[in-house]
């Protein structure tokens, strides 16, 4: 019997290897996220030195930093207000980013969606010195545009990566985001200072935009079967194996009859989920756009130090990041914990521990003491990382068969407290408020605390049982098991 003998099971080409051409496009997807982020967060990081910090001080009676030299006389209130137009951009772009990734091809969106954050970019010294609300309109225009590459990612892991090699690819390509914004504060100090000026720290990262975007276009494509630079082995198995999971995910049919928005909505454990998505982002935030300005303003840091304190705690999130996630694995693995006690446990480290570290830098560190806002800096950058082995694992894990619209809901919770924190801020600086800091970074640690309680009575990781069902196809009952848990 020859056909027995070529039955066997084909070998899997390597995912970490330098002929793995999946790898590279996980690689490029990390890098988009973090350019993205980049081009996202260069303004928080650079509005101290795009203001005249003498006009400023005579103005709005702001703390005066003789080393910031810029040219603009914002007032704290647009200051605030600008911080927040990229996220109007997203809002925007949420309603339409999932549709438009899947009716058309992932590559473009994702080429477009960066080339327009290059080119607005570009254009921001410009619009800034032009007219203030010129320049609010380019970051909203930024925004729309760094609004679809998440989503056009997302379809492009589908049509890249088999089931078993998805957690690899989310836990690579989300490093991108937080490595944006951990080398984004130190760059942008470093151009703040230099003979280039201000404007330079658009131009440097509007220039990686477009260089990424020459990478991504020879690089990528929209499926393995017409990348012109994978190997033959790597395709046949890619196009098997991801060929397999589309027909093993057509097991059901979910009409609108049978959608369970209620569950989605307000199913207890999902709202502990969204709770501690609103915190997580709130926090995020509060540190990633409002803690330059706090270590200018509040303490008098210099640009340089600026730039080594804010860039502290997203460096170590990027690493924590990882150790957490393989230390949650590990416990799994021994048996020395559920998945739901693991979740638990990460998400208590995030939130309590982000909580203590968050409320104590507004109220112990002043202009006679700044350097004590490093200890909670580390604390911050340790502990806040370990959410995702907390409430995100249990976000991908509860109800894998609508995880897609999960992960919408989620992100507009996350939306709605990202964006109403520079608004808030607005707000203060309008009503004038001096404590206006100890209220940020306060409000930033109740909800911490609070969505870290909810999580620890609420929080769970296994599917749910509304959301173990897969009803059979009728053309094909067969084929298809009575009830298929997904795992």
């Amino acid at each position: 019997m020859p056909e027995e003998v070529t039955a066997a099971e084909p070998k899997k080409p390597a995912l970490f290897s330098i002929h793995s051409q999946r790898l590279r496009v996980c690689i490029l997807m990390m890098l988009s996220g973090a350019i993205a982020q980049c081009m996202r967060l260069n303004l928080s990081m650079g509005l101290p030195c795009m203001i005249n910090a003498t006009l400023s001080h005579e103005l709005y009676n702001t703390t005066l930093n003789e080393e910031n030299t810029g040219t603009l006389d914002w007032s704290p209130q647009q200051k605030s207000a600008i911080l927040s137009a990229s996220s109007w951009g997203s809002l925007i772009a949420t309603l339409l980013a999932g549709y438009v990734s899947d009716k058309f091809q992932p590559k473009i969106v994702i080429t477009l969606g960066v080339l327009g954050m290059a080119i607005m970019t570009a254009l921001g010294p410009l619009f800034a010195n032009i007219s203030y609300y010129l320049f609010f309109a380019s970051r909203t225009i930024q925004g729309i545009s760094g609004g679809f590459i998440f989503p056009a990612g997302s379809a492009m892991a589908s049509r890249w990566y088999p089931t078993t090699e998805r957690s690899t690819l989310a836990s690579i390509y989300s490093v991108g985001s937080t490595l944006g914004s951990s080398v984004t504060p130190l760059i942008v100090a470093l151009l703040c200072t230099s003979f280039l000026g201000w404007s330079s720290l658009f131009y440097v990262f509007a220039i990686a935009g477009l260089v990424f975007v020459l990478f991504w276009v020879y690089v990528v494509s929209n499926h393995p079967s017409s990348n012109r630079l994978i190997s033959d082995e790597e395709r046949e198995y890619l196009e098997r194996e991801i060929s397999f999971s589309g027909r093993h995910g057509k097991g059901h049919e979910k009409g609108a009859d049978n959608f369970p928005w209620t569950k989605l909505l307000f199913s207890p454990p999902l709202l502990a989920n969204y709770t501690c998505q609103f915190s997580y982002q709130f926090a995020q935030t509060a540190m990633q756009q409002f803690l330059p300005l706090f270590l200018n303003d509040h303490l008098g840091f210099s640009i340089t130090k600026n730039g080594l304190y804010t860039t502290l705690p997203f460096t170590l999130n990027v690493f924590f990041g990882l150790f957490w996630g393989r230390v949650a694995d590990l416990l799994k693995e021994k048996k020395l914990m559920t998945p739901t006690m693991a979740a638990k446990v990460f998400q208590a480290i995030d939130c309590f521990g982000s909580a203590f570290a968050i409320a104590l830098i507004a109220i112990i560190p002043t202009v006679e003491n700044p350097n004590s806002a490093l200890i909670f800096l580390l604390i911050f950058g340790v502990t806040f990382p370990a959410g995702v082995s907390g409430y995100f694992t249990s976000l991908i894990s509860i109800c894998p068969q609508y995880s897609g619209t999960v992960m919408s809901i989620s992100r507009g919770w996350g939306l709605v407290s990202h964006m109403g924190t520079p608004w808030m801020m607005t707000l203060f600086n309008y009503w004038g408020l001096k404590q206006k800091w100890i209220i940020l970074y306060g409000l930033a640690a109740v909800f911490q605390l609070i969505s870290g309680i909810l999580f620890t009575i609420y929080g769970d990781c296994e599917v749910q049982s509304w959301a173990r069902k897969v009803e059979p196809r009728k053309e094909d009952p067969e084929n298809v098991p009575e009830e298929t848990k997904i795992d």
